[in-house]
């Protein structure tokens, strides 16, 4: 695990994409989890550097399965909440097929991915806090249902934006 800032870290087993946990002082939230691929690794990794108690919410940037792949491993050791925008809820419960080919190809290599249980649904737009000082804002674009966090003037995007020679872009 990284310290990034005061409170922010780096999960560095996470498989895929990045993974953060977010410490408040009260609460931990962990914003994304990777592929479920590094389940084991990123539940060990939680464990051992912060303790899995702590940790009371995850909250998914996104449904693609590198974001969200090992959400339910990490919700079913730490009884966390998991949060996920309210259209792709259901893109990740597998009820609606993903909008784009590639994401339904992405949706049959990963088909062995575990959904959490009670996934909690951040609204189409505006802003819910997920703990003190933690917020979801709805961002639609990467995805019908993306969102991003912010936590103290840190803003973790998903996949909403990209570095790409040292700038900001769109993907």
């Amino acid at each position: 695990m990284d310290l990034l800032t005061d409170g922010v870290y780096r999960l560095r087993k996470a498989t895929g994409a990045n993974a953060y946990l977010i410490h408040t002082g009260d609460a931990s939230v962990v914003v994304d989890t990777g592929t479920p691929g590094g389940a084991d690794a990123l539940v060990a990794e939680v464990r051992e550097q912060h303790g899995l108690g702590s940790v009371s919410d995850i909250v998914l940037t996104h449904y693609d399965p590198d974001h969200a792949g090992s959400a339910a491993a990490l919700q079913r050791e730490t009884g966390a909440r998991v949060w996920i925008g309210a259209r792709d809820a259901d893109i990740l419960r597998g009820r609606t097929a993903a909008p784009t080919r590639f994401r339904r190809f992405l949706a049959r290599m990963w088909r062995r991915s575990a959904v959490p249980e009670n996934l909690r649904e951040l609204p189409d737009s505006g802003e819910t806090e997920i703990v003190p000082g933690v917020r979801a804002i709805a961002a639609p674009g990467h995805t019908p249902g993306h969102v991003i966090v912010e936590y103290r003037g840190v803003v973790f995007a998903g996949d909403a934006v990209l570095v790409s020679k040292g700038r900001l872009t769109t993907p």
